[in-house]
């Protein structure tokens, strides 16, 4: 949602008109440092939770990783974040095309915990909508 903010600020900032509605708002490089900060922490506690779920199949079903729809999309969130971290800290990208891939990252997250359980069938579906 930050990256919304970005977008929304970076965009009110060229149109002089509305300069004293974003006054009161955070520069774009400190909504930007959020954005990465945000990103990192969830990345970090996605890949501890995706190592966990591992060992837990492992004990569960005897296997680590079975190619389940759930998986397969817990291991494309992780790759997304991965290439934005590594684009943001490798080649210093930032601005509007990563504000827009954080969000279409967040739409790729909430399929793989949501609409993958609803609409896909596997191990971790709920039913069929």
């Amino acid at each position: 949602m930050t990256s919304v903010a970005w977008l929304i600020i970076n965009k009110l900032q060229k149109n002089p008109s509305l300069a004293s509605w974003i006054q009161n708002m955070p520069d774009l490089s400190t909504i930007d440092e959020i954005t990465y900060r945000s990103i990192s922490l969830g990345f970090l506690a996605f890949t501890i939770a995706t190592i966990l779920g591992a060992l837990w199949a492992a004990e569960a079903w005897g296997g680590y990783w079975s190619w389940d729809p759930k998986e397969t999309w817990s291991l494309i969130v992780w790759l997304n974040y991965a290439a934005w971290l590594h684009l943001r800290i490798s080649k210093g990208w930032r601005g509007s095309l990563m504000a827009w891939w954080a969000i279409i990252g967040l739409f790729v997250t909430l399929f793989a915990f949501l609409g993958v359980n609803m609409f896909l069938s596997g191990l971790h579906s709920y039913g069929e909508l």
